[in-house]
């Protein structure tokens, strides 16, 4: 496979068998949990025609309140001429409110442009729009767009690094920033250790700083399991909220 770096990855593509010089051109970000605010898998692009699709159940529980669970989907696919379509949906089960009904929280749809690639360092840009529920409300929902640039690194065999900024812009709500950062270590069989910190919160506001680490198994050629605990780290101990991730991830 000639420059596959070049035709665009995808992280999916690291749970493959692939040979070691193969391994290191399509090394790239393996997607930080999928959360609404962290929604990017990395600087490289799916090659045309091909994609991953993850999906991850994330258990949700402070202190102060009972428990609640959060589902999670990201989904990208690569175009024509350097470009991607980023699909990522959220719902949630007593998290925005005490209600045991699911909810649908932030909708993400974005499109993403290939800016530079080598063998060992990619640049993307990504434009799109999201909603969200208002005032807890489902039924009336706040609209916004994203703007964002991700950089990635590769460091061969070893691993690699993605960090990525985003700004939002929300109308009357003003307009915030989002950022994420992943490292990503690679072991034996293909397994993955992956450790990331991001941005979140509903829209533009209420920032909070969450942290994830997961470690990521083959299941075939084509399908991954994820397992990991995420944090919240910019609330007190009593509110911060945190729990167990798990997660498939899919190429196609």
């Amino acid at each position: 496979m000639a420059g596959p770096l070049a035709q665009g990855g995808t992280p999916i593509s690291r749970v493959q068998l692939l040979s070691r010089s193969k391994l290191s051109a399509w090394l790239c970000c393996a997607w930080v949990g999928l959360t609404p605010a962290a929604t990017a898998a990395g600087a490289w692009l799916p090659a045309q025609h091909h994609g991953v699709l993850i999906a991850n159940l994330v258990e949700i529980k402070t202190d102060q309140a009972q428990p609640g669970t959060s589902f999670e989907l990201y989904g990208e696919y690569g175009l024509k001429r350097g470009w991607a379509f980023v699909a990522a949906p959220s719902l949630s089960q007593a998290v925005q409110s005490p209600s045991e009904e699911w909810v649908v929280d932030e909708v993400m749809v974005a499109a993403r442009r290939k800016l530079y690639v080598s063998e060992s360092v990619a640049i993307s840009t990504q434009i799109g729009g999201f909603s969200i529920p208002n005032s807890g409300e489902q039924r009336d929902r706040a609209y916004g767009v994203e703007t964002r640039i991700a950089i990635g690194k590769s460091f061969g065999d070893k691993g690699w690094l993605n960090v990525e900024a985003a700004s939002r812009s929300c109308g009357e709500a003003g307009v915030g920033g989002r950022f994420d950062a992943t490292l990503g270590l690679n072991m034996a069989r293909n397994q993955k250790f992956i450790v990331k910190a991001f941005g979140d919160g509903n829209g533009c506001t209420k920032a909070i700083v969450r942290t994830q680490i997961s470690y990521v198994r083959p299941l075939s050629d084509r399908l991954a399991l994820e397992l990991g605990w995420r944090q919240t780290l910019s609330q007190d101990s009593t509110r911060a909220d945190r729990g167990f991730v798990v997660g498939l991830w899919q190429k196609f």
